[in-house]
């Protein structure tokens, strides 16, 4: 199994760190889709507000408020940009002019909408991914029925970006205290990156050949009854709001047919 280290996992004691991982999962899925179907930008406004509320109730909002602002900043920008100015709509209203640019109010419109929606399904599973311990997520994802090696592929998947950026990082020091300068001009700097991606590709590819040795020697894919370290509540109250999430995507969905 992976180690926890390696993953965005925040330790804490909040309502959302004490949650079944598998009702977090649902819930970051149902309002991802909900925004998605919903065409109206206060929908997903109020959900990113509420979500950036439990950000804060978990204490998680250090890296999350992070992580967030260094993928929306920029695509906000992008989205503005070719959204509301570099695409003429169909029905041209200015909404700002500025000298020769000009932000087109159906644009804008849409980029807001888009910018929403994204800043929803970023927050819910930044949220679900700092509040999951990956050992708790791995358990109750099998005692759901998930198969064990699907369940490891899904959490192995949330810790392989901290991973390679660990490794990268490591890389890169241990070859500028050989001498490679890192810093100096384009050529150099993209010389060092192909000078970077050799090693990072076979260390993790060595790394990967260890995990799977090592998962075998512990009987990773033996079969019959298991026993786990954690023990994974699953109160009837974090059933009925998995419920309530799929309830809220079927009428979401109904109500954007009828509309």
């Amino acid at each position: 199994m992976p180690d926890s280290d390696t993953s965005i996992y925040q330790p804490g004691e909040s309502i959302l760190h004490r949650m079944n991982p598998v009702t977090e999962i649902v819930l970051a899925t149902c309002l991802s889709l909900v925004v998605f179907i919903v065409g109206d930008y206060r929908i997903p406004l109020a959900l990113a507000l509420v979500l950036l509320g439990f950000v804060f109730v978990a204490r998680v909002h250090g890296l999350v408020l992070k992580l967030y602002g260094a993928v929306a900043v920029p695509f906000a920008f992008f989205l503005l940009l070719i959204q509301g100015i570099l695409l003429r709509p169909a029905d041209p209203t200015a909404l700002y002019t500025f000298g020769s640019i000009t932000v087109w109010e159906s644009g804008f419109e849409q980029a807001r909408l888009i910018f929403l929606r994204i800043s929803v399904l970023i927050l819910a599973f930044l949220l679900f991914a700092t509040t999951a311990q990956p050992q708790r997520m791995r358990i109750a994802l099998m005692e759901k029925g998930v198969p064990s090696k699907l369940a490891y592929v899904f959490i192995a998947s949330l810790q392989i970006i901290p991973e390679i950026r660990d490794r990268a990082g490591a890389i890169s020091e241990a070859q500028q205290a050989r001498g490679l300068d890192t810093t100096a001009d384009v050529r150099t700097r993209l010389s060092s990156i192909v000078a970077l991606l050799a090693p990072l590709l076979i260390s993790t590819l060595i790394v990967a050949n260890t995990r799977a040795l090592a998962l075998n020697a512990r009987g990773f894919q033996a079969e019959g009854p298991r026993t786990y370290l954690y023990e994974v509540s699953d109160p009837t109250g974090e059933r009925v709001l998995r419920y309530l999430g799929g309830v809220a995507v079927i009428a979401a969905i109904g109500w954007r047919i009828l509309v």
